[in-house]
């Protein structure tokens, strides 16, 4: 099987993608609109516990991202997932899972098991 590699743009969309995950506060904000689906900017501030200046503040990178759909009702504001910036990371990440092991580089604990019998022959 023949792995393509990712343009540069694609790279440096993924990276962007990555950076707006990379918080725990972004990452609790996807999580709950994981489980409980589309939600208002009230009950993402209840579900989360994320007070509102801050809220609004990561929801923003979240936004800028394209990570998250927003809908608006009247004076509220919806938020939902966008699938579709997850399936690009989603494929990135799987086919790091899927790596074929016997090509793969020695894991840290198989180096360090060389590592502690070095040390042990030398005692």
């Amino acid at each position: 099987m023949s792995i393509e590699r990712i343009s540069e743009e694609g790279l440096a969309r993924l990276a962007e993608l990555l950076r707006a995950l990379a918080h725990d506060l972004r990452l609790r904000l996807i999580d709950a609109l994981r489980v409980r689906g589309e939600l208002s900017v009230g009950e993402l501030e209840a579900e989360t516990g994320i007070a509102q200046p801050t809220l609004s503040q990561q929801l923003a990178i979240l936004r800028k991202a394209d990570l998250v759909r927003t809908r608006k009702a009247a004076k509220q504001v919806y938020y939902s997932i966008a699938p579709e910036a997850f399936a690009q990371v989603a494929g990135f990440l799987g086919g790091l899972a899927a790596t074929d092991e016997s090509s793969a580089a020695p894991t840290a604990s198989s180096k360090n098991r060389g590592a502690a019998a070095m040390f042990a022959r030398l005692l």
